[in-house]
C-alpha cells in the first residue's frame, strides 16, 4: 500500500483511502478502479492510499484497518465494490453441478463481505465512508439501503473527486453529477452523468508499487503474468440482454486518446510489465479500424525489445476478420481473448440481441482457432490446451437453437480440437430499469449464504434456467446434467481423458471367451491385458490395440452386426465418425443401451457372440454414449 502524494507534496492527513472487501478469490485482479480514482484524484491535488483485502484473512481485518486508519487519518473513506457476486452459477449452486468448474461453492459473497467491512470501519473512525464501483453502479439504490453509506457514487467519481470538499461540507450536493447522499430516511442520486475516458496518463510510481505487492513480481513481469489493465474505450451502443455495461458506462462509445493509451502502456512496459489488456466493451464497435491502430502502435513499441508486451480485449466476430488480418494481429502480439458464443443459431442469436450472426462466429471461431495454431507452429511454440465456452443455457435456448449449434460444431469436427469446454447453463439475472432480463421470470431464484431465498432478490446471486430448456428435460439439474455430458462429449475431447480403460477390460470382456479365438490370437490378447493391467497410462491405446486383434478374428460378424445396428462401415473406418455421428446414428433406433443390448443379443449367436458384442460396447464406452429419447430432441435436428 502507498501513497500518490510526490506530486501534491506532503499532507496531514490522506484525502481519501480506497477499500475494497469484493475480490474474486478464484480470479484475484488488483481493482483498476484503485487505478482510475487514484489518478482523477491527484489530478484535483488530492492524496490517496489503497488497500484491497483479498490477501488479509477477515480475523485480521480490524487490526489492519485500525493501523491503517491510525497512519492515513483519512478524510474520507472510499469502498470500492466491484460485483455483487462472481456471476456464475456454480459458485453459488446447491450441490455441485455437474460438468461444472472446480470451485469452492458458496464461499463469494462481496455484498455480505462490504456489509461487514462498513460495521468494522463504523466501530473504528468516524470517516465517512462512500461506496462506489460498477457492482455497486448496477444496484446502485437497493446497496445504498442495504449498506447505508455516508456517500454514493454511481459511475464515474470525476466530479465527485473535483468538489471533495463540497461533498464533506453537504454543500449543494444535489447538483454534484453521479453522487449520492442520505435523504431522509432514503438517498437521493445527483444527475447522472456518462463521462468519456479520461484524457490524462493513469500509472503511477505509487500504483505500480501496488501491483508488485498485490501479484508479487513474477506474476506482474515474469512468462505467465497477469494482463494489467489500460482503458482504450468506454460505452458501448448494443443493448445484449444480460449485459448492464450500457446500464454502468453508457450506450455511447468513445474512444481514450491514443497517445495517452500508449503513454500509460509505456509506462509499464519500461518497468518490466509484459500483458496489457485493453479496457473496453468490445474494441471492434462497427469497425476494426481500432484493432488496426492499435496493432500498428504496438507493433512499433515491441520494436527492439527483449520481452515484447502482449495485449488483449474484447473482440466482437463483427465486423469479420479475414485470416491475413488475424495473422498481422497476432504477429503484432495481440493475444486472442475469450469469448462465449450464444449459439450458432440466427434467431436465438437475435433475440439474445448480440451484434453478430451464426456466420460471424463460426468464422471467427474457425479463424482464430486454425491461425494461432499454425502461428505457434512455425515459431515452434507450444499450442496451450483450448476450451471451448459457449453460452447455450441463454434464455431462449430451445431444443432447436441447441440442436442447430451441435449440428455445426459437429460438421466443422470442432469438438476434435478443443480440450475441454464449458457451458454457461443459466443467466445472471438483473434489473436494467424495465423488469427481470431475459424470458425466465417464472423459474428465476436467488441464493444467500443460507441458503436458496422464499423470494427473489437481485442483490443476492440470482439466476435462471432456460424455461424451454427445463420444460424440456424436466428440471434444473437435467439441464445441468445434459450440458455436462455435451461438454465432455460433442464440444471437446474432455471424456477420453477420463475414460477408465483398466475398468472396461474386467468389466466388459470376457477374459474366459478368448479361449475359444485362434491360439495365437489368444496369447496376444493375454499379454495385452496384463500390461493394460499393469499400465494405467498407455491402457487407452493397449485397449484399442486389443479390441482390433479380437475383432480380426471375426471381421465379416462384426461388420454385419454394426450395419444391423445403425452403423455400416463404422468398424473400418472409425476416425471418420464422430462422438456425434455415432449418437445420431444410435438414436435414430434405439431409445436406450438397454434396447440396443437387447437387440444385439438377438443378432448375434452364443458361439459367435463375445467378439461382435466387445465390438459394440468399445464403441459405446470409446464414444461416451447416451442414448435417451429427451437428449435425442436436443442433439439432433428435426
Amino acid at each position: 500500500m502507498s501513497v500518490d502524494s510526490s506530486e501534491t507534496g506532503p499532507a496531514t492527513s490522506t484525502d481519501l483511502l480506497l477499500l475494497s472487501a469484493s475480490n474474486y478469490p478464484a480470479l484475484p485482479i488488483y481493482p483498476y478502479a484503485f487505478v482510475q480514482v487514484s489518478a482523477i484524484a491527484a489530478r484535483h491535488g488530492l492524496t490517496v492510499e489503497r488497500l484491497d483485502l483479498l490477501h488479509t484473512p477477515k480475523p485480521r481485518w480490524e487490526d489492519v484497518l485500525r493501523r491503517t486508519l491510525d497512519r492515513t487519518r483519512p478524510r474520507l473513506i472510499g469502498i470500492h465494490l466491484r460485483q455483487v457476486d462472481s456471476i456464475f452459477i456454480w459458485n453459488y449452486a446447491e450441490n455441485p453441478l455437474p460438468g461444472a468448474p472446480e470451485v469452492v461453492r458458496n464461499s463469494y459473497w462481496p455484498v455480505d463481505d462490504t456489509e461487514e467491512l462498513m460495521a468494522l470501519l463504523r466501530s473504528l473512525t468516524d470517516a465517512p465512508v462512500m461506496v462506489g464501483g460498477f457492482g455497486f453502479s448496477t444496484q446502485a439504490q437497493a446497496l445504498l439501503r442495504r449498506l447505508r453509506p455516508d456517500f454514493g457514487v454511481v459511475g464515474e467519481p470525476d466530479e465527485v473527486m473535483a468538489r471533495l470538499d463540497d461533498v464533506l461540507a453537504h454543500r449543494n450536493l444535489d447538483g454534484i453529477a453521479n453522487l449520492a447522499h442520505p435523504s431522509g430516511d432514503d438517498y437521493t442520486i445527483g444527475p447522472r452523468v456518462f463521462l468519456p475516458p479520461p484524457d490524462h496518463t493513469e500509472y503511477s510510481e505509487a500504483v505500480l508499487d501496488d501491483l508488485l505487492a498485490f501479484y508479487g513480481p513474477d506474476r506482474l513481469t515474469g512468462p505467465d503474468a497477469v494482463h494489467v489493465p489500460v482503458e482504450i474505450q468506454r460505452g458501448c451502443p448494443y443493448r445484449c440482454y444480460f449485459c448492464t455495461e450500457p446500464v454502468v458506462k453508457g450506450r455511447q462509445h468513445r474512444i481514450r486518446d491514443l497517445d495517452v493509451v500508449m503513454a500509460d502502456i509505456t509506462f509499464l512496459a519500461d518497468r518490466g510489465v509484459t500483458r496489457v489488456w485493453l479496457v473496453c466493451s468490445e474494441i471492434n464497435i462497427g469497425s476494426n479500424a481500432l484493432l488496426f491502430e492499435m496493432a500498428e502502435r504496438m507493433r512499433k513499441l515491441n520494436q527492439g525489445r527483449a520481452r515484447p508486451v502482449g495485449w488483449t480485449c474484447y473482440l466482437l466476430p463483427n465486423p469479420a476478420l479475414e485470416r491475413e488480418e488475424i495473422r498481422m494481429l497476432l504477429a503484432a502480439h495481440f493475444e486472442p481473448s475469450w469469448n462465449q458464443f450464444a449459439s450458432y443459431h440466427d434467431d436465438n442469436l437475435k433475440r439474445t440481441r448480440v451484434p453478430y450472426r451464426a456466420r460471424h462466429a463460426v468464422q471467427a471461431q474457425v479463424y482464430w482457432l486454425e491461425e494461432e495454431e499454425r502461428f505457434l507452429r512455425e515459431r515452434g511454440e507450444p499450442v496451450p490446451p483450448r476450451r471451448l465456452d459457449m453460452f447455450l443455457g441463454n434464455s431462449y435456448a430451445t431444443a432447436e437453437t441447441v440442436s442447430t449449434t451441435l449440428h455445426a460444431i459437429n460438421e466443422l469436427r470442432l469438438g476434435d480440437r478443443f480440450d475441454d469446454s464449458l457451458i454457461t447453463r443459466a443467466t445472471r439475472v438483473f434489473d436494467l430499469g424495465d423488469g427481470l432480463i431475459g424470458d425466465a421470470a417464472d423459474s428465476t431464484y436467488s441464493m444467500s449464504p443460507r441458503g436458496r431465498l422464499a423470494d427473489v432478490d437481485l442483490l443476492y446471486p440470482t439466476f435462471s434456467y432456460p424455461p424451454a430448456l427445463v420444460e424440456e428435460l424436466g428440471g434444473n439439474r437435467a439441464v445441468d446434467e445434459f450440458f455436462a455430458h455435451v461438454e465432455e462429449t460433442f464440444l471437446s475431447r474432455a471424456y477420453r481423458s477420463r475414460r477408465d480403460w483398466r475398468a472396461f477390460v474386467t468389466g466388459r470382456l470376457d477374459l474366459g471367451g478368448l479361449g475359444a479365438l485362434a491360439r495365437p490370437v489368444a496369447a496376444e490378447a493375454e499379454d495385452l491385458i496384463r500390461r493394460i493391467l499393469a499400465d494405467p497410462a498407455d491402457a487407452g491405446e493397449l485397449t484399442r490395440s486389443l479390441v482390433e486383434l479380437v475383432v480380426s478374428a471375426r471381421p465379416d460378424r462384426t461388420r454385419a452386426v454394426f450395419a444391423a445396428i445403425g452403423l455400416p462401415g463404422h468398424w473400418d473406418d472409425r476416425q471418420a465418425w464422430s462422438p456425434y455421428d455415432v449418437h445420431a446414428a444410435l438414436a435414430r433406433r434405439f431409445d436406450s443401451i438397454e434396447e440396443l443390448r437387447d437387440v444385439l443379443q438377438e443378432l448375434t449367436e452364443p458361439e459367435d457372440a463375445e467378439v461382435p458384442r466387445l465390438a459394440v460396447e468399445y464403441c459405446l464406452y470409446d464414444n461416451n454414449v447416451v442414448l435417451r429419447p429427451d437428449y435425442a430432441r436436443l442433439l439432433f435436428p428435426a
